[in-house]
């Protein structure tokens, strides 16, 4: 099978992207809540998982299939959003999005069953 070089670009830009979102869940998650800092590291983790929804989410008009989001979006997100924490800093745990996008590609999740939407935690 031989992948298009936007493809390999897209696959690239992916990893780029969820490297950086789990470095700075880590370092997020690795720190005291007292620390100078807290505040930026929230703010860039937010950023971070915001630009990887939302790719995800442009990905569904142009009929682009990703397989990191369609597997590991959810269980990511959710891991994120697991943390007390994390619940109100973390915009992708409340904003519907990613439920959203399950939704769209009409995707039942076989690793995660839980949905954050709405500050609401729906089970399926």
């Amino acid at each position: 099978m031989i992948m298009s070089g936007k493809k390999i670009l897209v696959i690239i830009i992916m990893a780029v992207l969820i490297s950086s979102v789990v470095a700075g869940a880590v370092s997020f998650f690795n720190r005291s809540s007292t620390s100078p800092n807290n505040g930026n590291n929230n703010a860039l983790l937010n950023d971070k998982l915001n630009e990887v929804v939302n790719f995800c989410l442009r990905s569904l008009p142009n009929g682009t299939y990703i397989p990191w989001c369609d597997n590991q979006l959810l269980t990511v997100v959710n891991k994120i959003c697991g943390q007390d924490d994390a619940k109100q800093v973390i915009d992708v745990c409340s904003d519907g999005k990613v439920a959203q996008y399950y939704n769209t590609r009409n995707i039942e999740s076989s690793k995660s069953t839980t949905i954050y939407k709405n500050n609401n935690i729906t089970t399926k």
